[in-house]
């Protein structure tokens, strides 16, 4: 693994001999961590590979921001030096960024993820008024309440000033460019797509999620999921069961 691709991913429990590597992209303000418990869920077949951004956890030094092109390198160098099948799952901001990167891919010429994976995340092409729109433009105190309100932010965090003064330079991060983003049509993907909707998600219609399948020539799936916004966590044996089955239909798993 180079310098960059080390820098931009944690690999909870490496598996050599998983046939199939799963990246995944953290929402807004998380980091890698988010993604530590789901090696449990997909061992020993498949090898979970979490983006770590800056400005969080083991990178909590550097300055907080994305950098969709260094993002796109790292994969590209992380999928060059594997050699293996990928797939790529995005969680709500994470979404839209693992969009923009297998975007990128398919500009360079690189190997493509055999899915996209695009959880609690509008289309890209449809702009709205969601839970979690406009908070880079709010004060401290507004983002705080309303991502605790969505269940962003652990309640306990926002009650600790220390810790909350490392999380908000990420949030505020992460919420300045989803904020500031612009879709730019191209011609949809040769990668098929599966869009995760939570039943009780106030940011995310379901209606939104299904948006999706204008993006992708090589077919689409709507998946319910009954929880809320952040499924990943109170959701995740139902969310991995339908991810791992997936997975298999791609050839990746036995």
């Amino acid at each position: 693994m180079n310098t960059l691709t080390a820098r931009w991913f944690r690999c909870p429990r490496p598996l050599p001999r998983a046939g199939i590597r799963l990246l995944c992209l953290p929402y807004a303000g998380a980091g890698a961590g988010v993604f530590h418990p789901w090696p449990d869920s997909f061992a020993p077949d498949v090898e979970v590979l979490a983006v770590q951004p800056p400005g969080r956890e083991n990178r909590i030094a550097e300055p907080a921001g994305i950098d969709l092109d260094e993002l796109t390198a790292a994969v590209a160098g992380a999928v060059a030096a594997d050699g293996r099948p990928y797939a790529v799952y995005g969680h709500s901001l994470g979404a839209r960024l693992a969009f923009e990167v297998v975007r990128r891919l398919r500009r360079a010429g690189a190997p493509l993820p055999v899915r996209l994976y695009a959880g609690a995340a509008r289309a890209p092409h449809l702009h709205g008024s969601g839970a979690f729109d406009g908070l880079s433009r709010v004060s401290d105190d507004e983002l705080v309440a309303r991502v605790v309100a969505g269940g962003g932010v652990p309640e306990a965090v926002a009650g600790e000033p220390e810790l909350l003064e490392l999380v908000l330079p990420a949030l505020r991060a992460d919420f300045a460019w989803l904020d500031g983003y612009e879709y730019r049509p191209e011609p949809p993907l040769p990668v098929p797509i599966a869009a995760f909707a939570g039943a009780l998600d106030h940011a995310v219609q379901v209606e939104q999620a299904a948006g999706w399948e204008r993006h992708t020539t090589a077919g689409f799936v709507l998946h319910r999921i009954d929880g809320g916004h952040f499924f990943l966590h109170d959701r995740l044996v139902e969310l991995a069961a339908l991810l791992r089955a997936d997975l298999m239909t791609a050839g990746g798993v036995r």
